[in-house]
């Protein structure tokens, strides 16, 4: 097996890709959710008329998003690469800013709710009796604002300290606390609209409270400190996350001039139905959602690493793992038409009803499609090609679908609102196509081409290998290899002795003491030679375990401070670190990573 296939069979990065995304599902899906919740009190406690309170309320919620797209996108993106770096200050630097930016933003709109709640209200479309009623809405609901606002971003940090069920437990607790704080409220109390919006801002003070409890520990890597704060970064973030930014400003303006279309030549028919489809849409989009955004969390890491194979793997997961999720979701949704469509229509007889009907039987079956745009989109906005990610933006969310439902809705009616979706995106995909052919000067041949790495990004192939450690008998063979790289490259002596001594003692060490829970594991082992030095990185998902501080704690008394005892009396890891000019450690995503210097 060569190191080059090796480590694109590795199975740490696939693992890790599906292990992520549960998590980046329900960050989307929580407004759905809550949405949902709130909707069904209004409906069922309160009347039409609460419903009504709650729609004109989204364009306010899309605002927020907008919000948290800027900010945590960017975040997310820095600290990825900070992390690839091993730069632990600079993400805390990152993480300090993003609570202030967020803390500073989010209170901004709990005084403009609480003390303009009429203004926005008008503003937002509430007419006569609606004014007062939505008004009441957003001052129960502008309560819970910065504590919904800075918790979203808890939760993106929160994956990276590899503290997920933290996260899990506090998004359960605020669903709860907002159905029962709504049975409190609106059914027990009597408070209305008001009760409803105070319902979900208590569930998002728990939301809150419960993620910002680990970063007060002091076990928190990730860490709000004034110390490390880089002023720079606050553009860094804002020029990051203003891609995020921009697809959700496009998909706003998409709505209103699908709006207008559909108003236009199909009529209030259409527009419920297209409605209908699009609320229904925000539960089953969050699948696509997360799957895209696990390539943006991981696909920062490794650019920050400059590590071309894991970000080829990465893709390869992507697309063989991630596209045919989104697939299988979304053919059920479509196959299930006729009993979502009964959820909100009851007369099969009726246009609207088969207008949303065709609607759930084709829309749904655009997401895929649209996953590969996002999915690439994101990878691109990674590795800085920004031109190509702010055309695709303005493409996938106001041109093209909305060039093409304007050609189709007059001759098809709503099935060209469906159709329209699909052809947008088939426009997405040959711009995506046209940017690789044009980035790389020849034609396309296969996901390499797609990758679009510039010329001097990563260590050229020559100058490394790739290596993937799944068993102690694989280690047997490690040193000579690792030597053999080193007569490559004219390394010789007590340097090429002591690099393939500390790949060979680590990674038996990696293998002994780290995979002892009976679950599948493997190493990824990268050797690189760069600047006459010899630079060797071990990624591993067994046991959390740091070397650099045992190695550091070899002849002190305290030899059982949470430290493996069988790994703590391995002499070979003391020499590991004496013949190294350098260790670093850090646990990301639960993987535990470790860098020489030789």
């Amino acid at each position: 097996m060569s190191d080059s296939k090796a480590a694109i069979q590795s199975e740490i990065i696939p693992r890790l890709y599906m292990k992520l995304l549960p998590m980046q599902i329900i960050l989307v899906i929580i407004g759905g959710i809550n949405g949902i919740i709130d909707n069904a009190f209004a409906g069922n406690l309160i009347g039409a008329q609460a419903m009504a309170v709650t729609g004109l309320f989204s364009p306010v919620t899309n605002l927020l998003n907008g919000v948290n797209a800027l900010i945590f996108g960017g975040a997310q993106v820095l600290c990825g690469r900070y992390l690839g770096k091993k730069m632990v200050e600079r993400t805390r630097s990152i993480f300090t800013l993003d609570m202030i930016i967020m803390g500073a933003i989010s209170s901004c709109l709990l005084f403009s709710c609480e003390f303009f709640p009429d203004n926005i209200a008008v503003f937002i479309g509430a007419r006569n009796e609606l004014v007062h009623e939505l008004s009441l809405y957003i001052r129960g609901y502008a309560l819970g604002l910065p504590f919904y606002c800075i918790g979203t971003q808890f939760t993106a940090f929160l994956q990276l300290e590899h503290q997920e069920k933290r996260s899990y437990y506090a998004i359960v607790t605020m669903f709860v606390v907002n159905a029962l704080s709504n049975l409190l409220f609106v059914a027990v109390l009597n408070m209305g609209i008001f009760g409803l919006g105070l319902a979900t801002s208590l569930g998002n003070v728990f939301f809150f409270i419960i993620q910002a409890a680990y970063f007060l520990g002091k076990n928190a890597v990730i860490r709000f400190s004034r110390e490390s704060i880089v002023l720079s970064d606050i553009k860094n973030i804002l020029v990051n996350g203003f891609p995020g930014a921009v697809t959700q400003f496009c998909i706003s303006i998409r709505g209103l001039l699908l709006n207008g279309i559909i108003q236009h030549y199909v009529g209030p028919d259409g527009l419920a139905a297209y409605s209908a489809v699009y609320s229904f849409s925000g539960i089953y989009w969050a699948v696509p959602a997360g799957v895209t955004s696990a390539v943006m969390v991981l696909g920062s890491v490794y650019v920050g690493e400059e590590y071309k194979t894991g970000l080829k793997v990465l893709m390869r997961t992507f697309l063989r793992r991630g596209v045919p999720l989104v697939m299988i979701v979304a053919v059920a949704v479509s196959m299930l038409c006729v009993p979502v469509t009964n959820l909100f229509f009851h007369d099969p007889s009726s246009a609207v009803y088969q207008m949303t009907l065709t609607g759930f039987a084709l829309y749904p079956l655009y997401a895929p499609i649209s996953t590969l745009i996002v999915g690439f989109s994101n990878y691109y906005h990674c590795l800085s090609h920004e031109s190509i990610v702010r055309t695709i933006s303005v493409a996938d969310g106001i041109l093209g679908v909305c060039f093409f439902t304007f050609i189709l809705v007059p001759p098809f009616g709503m099935t060209g609102v469906w159709a329209g979706q699909l052809m947008g995106c088939a426009f997405c995909v040959l711009l995506i196509i046209g940017f690789a052919i044009y980035f790389n000067k020849k034609p396309l041949l296969g996901l390499d081409g797609l990758m679009c790495f510039d010329k001097d990004f990563g260590v050229p192939e020559e100058n490394r290998i790739d290596i993937t450690i799944h068993r102690i008998d694989e280690v047997i063979n490690l040193s000579e290899r690792i030597w053999a790289f080193c007569d490559t490259h004219g390394i010789t002596g007590r340097r090429r002795h002591c690099a393939s001594l500390c790949t060979e003692e680590l990674a038996g060490n990696i293998v002994q003491h780290g995979f002892k829970d009976g679950k599948k594991h493997s190493i990824d082992i990268r050797v690189s030679y760069v600047n006459d030095e010899i630079i060797i990185s071990f990624k591993d998902d067994g046991i959390p375990f740091n070397p650099e501080e045992a190695a550091r704690l070899f002849g002190t008394e305290d030899k059982g401070d949470g430290v493996d005892a069988d790994a703590f009396h391995n002499i070979g890891l003391q020499l590991v670190s004496r013949m190294s000019k350098s260790m670093n450690y850090q646990n990301t995503f639960g993987l535990n990573i470790l860098t020489l210097v030789v």
